[in-house]
Order: structure tokens, then sequence, then C-alpha cells
């Protein structure tokens, strides 16, 4: 596998020189507005603290201790959302309930892949104001924090995939890339601090939506008790939940297991399962070969259903300016 270095570094020599032994400070970092260079995946190997990640080759450090952060804030909601989870099943199953609240999930999950991600995050192509607003308002739903925060993250994740600013790196281990980061809200400010998303912080409806999304989510679930009761408001919270860890996945999974067939300098994958299960963004290696790209499922077979909708769009004429790579640029990446 082609990789960029880090000078022979290993990632857990690279946390211990980026972050000094001060982890708990949340002075802004010096390295975060430029990309470091990858970790060399022999070094980390060899390092004592690597453990290799089963079915894979992905050898993770757990650099910072755990939970030495834990927001308890999040992490009592997340309590509180998985037992929404099985409350769903166990307690207010009927099919009807789950034909309506599936589609809702792929309102709001196509809110994320569709708007936050690749409209929003990676300018894959432009839209009237008034369905880029509306998309990014389906995508608030999905409680995974505004479309500033959202697309200042992973922004930061490509700019410094599975480095120490990274904010859900591979190299720290699966549980850490899939759902430790959203736990974790000081390591979470170092590495991330909003300063590179200027184009939403111009418009004052995303600068709403940032400052005042928890009012935004209330009122869904009012609305969500008012149609149907109690179990409608706990069937929403199972869907945002399951939401949850299929988008996860996109972090964790897509860069553990799975074909690489672009030279990307780093782990990510396209993974099958996460590709089908997140609408199309689990062909993560393409999307990280060619993250400008509104297609994700480039190969036959790779079904993407975030660029159907894109296509479907651009045919009705309310998408516009779609971004592709040309078959030479695929070509000097294949490996």
């Amino acid at each position: 596998m082609d990789t960029a270095t880090g000078g022979g570094e290993s990632y857990a020599t690279q946390f211990s020189r980026v972050f000094k032994g001060d982890v708990e400070q949340l002075k802004p970092l010096d390295q975060v507005t430029k990309p470091m260079p990858k970790p060399e995946m022999a070094a980390q190997a060899l390092d004592s603290t690597a453990k290799r990640i089963p079915f894979s080759d992905v050898y993770a450090t757990r650099a910072p201790p755990p939970w030495r952060s834990l927001h308890v804030g999040r992490a009592v909601y997340m309590l509180w959302a998985h037992s929404c989870f099985i409350a769903a099943f166990a307690c207010f199953f009927t099919w009807r309930r789950l034909v309506w609240h599936f589609g809702l999930y792929c309102m709001s999950a196509l809110g994320i892949t569709y708007s936050f991600h690749r409209q929003l995050t990676h300018k894959s192509f432009r839209s009237p104001k008034w369905l880029e607003y509306v998309a990014a308002y389906c995508g608030t739903l999905a409680a995974q924090g505004s479309p500033i925060e959202w697309v200042s993250d992973h922004r930061y994740h490509h700019l410094h995939t599975e480095t120490p600013l990274d904010p859900h790196s591979s190299y720290e281990g699966f549980w850490w890339s899939h759902m430790g980061w959203a736990l974790d809200w000081k390591m979470g400010q170092r590495r991330c601090p909003r300063t590179n998303c200027a184009d939403l912080q111009s418009q004052a409806f995303y600068v709403h939506l940032d400052r005042h999304l928890a009012w935004h989510l209330a009122l869904h679930l009012a609305i969500m008790y008012a149609i149907g009761g109690l179990p409608w408001v706990v069937w929403r919270m199972a869907g945002v939940t399951l939401w949850y860890h299929v988008t996860w996945l996109v972090n964790s999974a897509s860069h553990i297991w799975g074909a690489q067939p672009y030279r990307t300098g780093d782990q990510s994958r396209n993974n099958p399962l996460v590709g089908f299960l997140a609408f199309g963004e689990g062909w993560h290696n393409n999307h990280h070969a060619f993250e400008y790209s509104a297609r994700h499922g480039l190969g036959q077979r790779q079904l993407d259903v975030t660029w159907l909708l894109i296509r479907t769009l651009e045919r009705l004429g309310l998408v516009t300016d779609v971004r592709l790579p040309t078959e030479d640029a695929k070509k000097r990446l294949a490996k």
C-alpha cells in the first residue's frame, strides 16, 4: 500500500511530538492550518504501544488516555438515544411507525450525505439557495451538529487524515474513530477550531442554526410528539441513533477494512457494506482520492444513492456545476 510518510515516524511518536503532553489544554495548535505528513505504517506497526486491529493491516495506538475529558452531557444523551432505539422495537413497534420513520430517517440521512457532506463541505455541485437551505435543514434534523460544526470537523479530517490532528484517526483504534471522538470534547476543540468555514459563517442562515441548534431539535421532537405522542418521539430518536452509527462507520470501518484502488496516502477504504448503508459514503477510498467528486461510487456495482439523488436533481435543472473526476485523473491515482 502506498503511503505518505512522516519521516519514518509512527503515529504514537507524532502524537507525543504534536501535543507535548498537554492534551488537556485548550490552546490552539500551531499546525492546525496546514496538513501534516502521514505517519509511516511500518513504523507504527513496530511501535511498542501499537496493536493490530483484527482482520486489517492497521496498527492502532490509544495515545491519549481513555475518558480523560468525557463530555458528561453527551454521554447521558447517547445513553438516552440508544435506550430509545431499544424501546422503539421492544415497546412501540408497529409496521406503520416503521414505514413513517424510515422516510424521516432517509430525509435527515440524505441531508447529511447530499447537503452537509457533498455540497457544503466539498462544494461538489451547486443548487438554488432555497434548495440548499432546505437540504441543510434536513441534515440538521439528524442531530449531528450544526452545518458549521459538521463541515468544519470534516474539512479538518481531510486536511489531516490519519495524523494526530485528525478528529477521528483510525490509528487510535476502532472505538475512538467510531464513537469515542464524539464524546471527548476537549480534544475536539483542540483539533477542530472553527476557523475553516468562513463561507458558511458569512451566511445568516447557517449562523442561526449554529447558535440555536438545540431549539430546532427540540421543536422537531415536539412536532413528533404532537403527531404521534411518545412512541413517535422514541421512534424518531431510534432513527437518529441508527444514523449516528452508520455515519460513524464511515469514519471507522471505512478507514480500516476494505479495498484501496487509489493511491491516497491514507487508510481510506472502499467498504461495500458501509457503501450500501451510508447511501454511497462507504466508497471512501474513492472519496479521498477525489474529495471534490459528487459521485463516490465510481466503479461498477458501487451503489451510490446520494449520487442518484444528485443526478436526478441535475436532470431536473435544480443542480448545476456537478464536479466529477476525469478518466485521466482516475488513471493517475489508480494502483
